[in-house]
């Protein structure tokens, strides 16, 4: 440990943690994103006085705009807008991340495609053959990867994204044991907590984290289409609404949840701010059933930090925090991951979670 102090000193008496921040704030995409990932490893392990500075140093303001910026989002809708207002006269259905399927030959469509993914000793016909499952994922594929490489929009949108986990990241190593500690939280931490609270301000904070857990529908707009064939016969015309959805990324998705975990490991007043996030609370239930086995784990923490009681003195808020969990429904996820869940160690966590809030009399 004290040669990792050094280290930081170092660090500092280098003025390392400037030019890292100058860098986070730099317009090129991967530049900021590999300086905000060295700067979430950096207060990893570091006091509150270093991860004070770095905080203040990166400028809270930016930080929020960091982890917040969907002006990518906004670029895409617009393109997509565009072209298919140009293409209505050719039934043109837009360039989206819903499989929106259109008329056209699939040949047409997607001239990228591998020719071998298509030889084949079958006598079937070259529709049947694009249409097997295995040939569909493997065209799915094929399709993501070129519209990563050629589309600026979405390689912009994709870069967003992953500033924003690394920011993410950087606030839930502010918020961790300070110094790599491994035991309780302390006043160092609840004084960080406080102090990220009072920089970033603390309802945005938690507004932000509602928003990263949410699944959104981005920008419905107006589709028209004419001649095609409606499921009675003959031609239809109109107008179709169509739009964008995006889903929570896990890794996005685990660092919110434990910023939660850090803040619920404080002190009993912020383990009640984090029970009075209502809506917020309602959107860490949807990831219950997550694949990712780290964000499954994450929840069980977080709702074992939150049934914590210190003291007698806390024992009717503790009381009372249970009561509200169990009253928003988590009481059964929480018995749901104990049964069948596929890891064990989430098994394990959400047991002490279940006999914790089980413990807790019902106000």
């Amino acid at each position: 440990m004290r040669s990792n102090a050094n280290t930081i000193q170092q660090l500092l008496d280098a003025g390392v943690v400037r030019v890292l921040c100058e860098h986070a704030h730099s317009q090129d995409a991967e530049l900021r994103h590999n300086a905000v990932w060295s700067l979430k490893h950096l207060v990893n392990d570091a006091s509150n006085s270093l991860r004070k500075q770095c905080l203040d140093e990166l400028e809270p303001g930016w930080l929020v705009q960091l982890i917040t910026d969907d002006t990518e989002d906004d670029a895409l809708f617009a393109r997509m807008k565009a072209e298919n207002h140009v293409r209505d006269d050719d039934d043109y259905y837009g360039d989206t991340d819903m499989e929106l399927v259109g008329d056209r030959d699939e040949q047409e469509q997607r001239p990228w495609l591998w020719p071998a993914l298509y030889r084949t000793n079958s006598t079937r016909s070259t529709s049947q053959r694009i249409h097997s499952p295995r040939i569909e994922r493997a065209e799915e594929r094929l399709t993501a990867l070129r519209e990563a490489e050629i589309n600026p929009v979405r390689k912009a949108r994709s870069d967003d994204l992953a500033i924003q986990e690394q920011g993410l990241g950087f606030i839930r190593n502010l918020l961790g044991p300070p110094g790599g500690a491994a035991g309780g939280a302390g006043t160092d931490q609840t004084e960080m907590v406080d102090y990220v609270f009072s920089e970033l301000g603390q309802d945005r904070l938690f507004e932000i984290l509602t928003s990263k857990l949410r699944t959104k529908v981005l920008h419905p707009f107006e589709r028209r289409y004419s001649g095609i064939a409606a499921a009675g016969g003959g031609s239809r015309a109109g107008v179709d609404a169509l739009s964008r959805v995006v889903y929570p990324q896990a890794r996005t998705v685990e660092n919110v949840i434990f910023i939660l975990v850090h803040i619920a490991a404080s002190v009993p007043r912020h383990r009640q701010l984090v029970i009075s996030q209502t809506e917020m609370l309602r959107q860490v239930g949807a990831h219950f059933g997550s694949k990712n086995g780290m964000v499954r784990r994450a929840l069980c923490h977080l709702f074992i930090n939150l049934l914590c009681r210190d003291g007698q003195a806390d024992a009717d808020s503790c009381a009372a925090r249970a009561g509200e969990l169990r009253r928003l429904g988590f009481l059964s996820k929480l018995e749901a991951l104990e049964s069948g869940d596929s890891e064990l160690d989430v098994r394990e966590r959400a047991r002490v979670a279940v006999w914790e809030m089980k413990q807790l009399p019902q106000q």
